[in-house]
């Protein structure tokens, strides 16, 4: 029922010109790119960093065989009709059941994205009271340095 031409790596695949056929390698993709969607989800729950990043190429691949594939079965229109019935409940289910995982991925992403700005707030904070720390110098009315004072600046406004 599957080709074995069916590799999210062939860059030089056509989608099958049979309805059936195309459905067939659609269900393949979709199922391919949910299953990396929930491995990486998991490695966002686990923070495993490294399966994470190891993870994105092959998101890229399967998404993309995932667009194509699926945009080009919304453009056969007519030809959807006469997709073999079964196949046609699959592929639906199989989509439904792929909505779930995507919006799974989303909200740890997500989380990913406010954790990683968190951290990020957070250096910049420390990072300002080291440098407010830090032995500032001064230099007196003499001209001479003063060390460990803050220098103070003010206005004459009788000038």
């Amino acid at each position: 029922m599957f080709s074995a031409k069916f590799d999210l790596k062939d860059k030089s695949y056509t989608v099958p010109a049979d309805i059936n056929q195309a459905a067939s390698h659609a269900i393949l993709s979709i199922t391919a790119l949910k299953d990396v969607l929930a491995r990486e989800t998991e490695a966002l729950k686990d923070t495993k960093t490294a399966l994470f990043m190891e993870l994105q190429d092959e998101k890229v691949e399967a998404g993309h065989r995932y667009e194509l594939l699926i945009t080009n079965l919304m453009a056969r229109g007519a030809a959807l009709k006469k997709m073999d019935p079964k196949l046609k409940a699959k592929l639906e289910a199989l989509q439904k059941s792929f909505g779930d995982v995507a919006g799974e991925n989303l909200t740890w992403l997500e989380r990913l994205k406010n954790a990683t700005g968190r951290l990020g707030e957070t250096i910049m904070r420390e990072a300002r009271k080291s440098v407010e720390k830090q032995t500032q110098f001064a230099y007196s009315a003499a001209g001479t340095m003063q060390r460990g004072n803050k220098a103070v600046i003010g206005l004459d406004e009788r000038a």
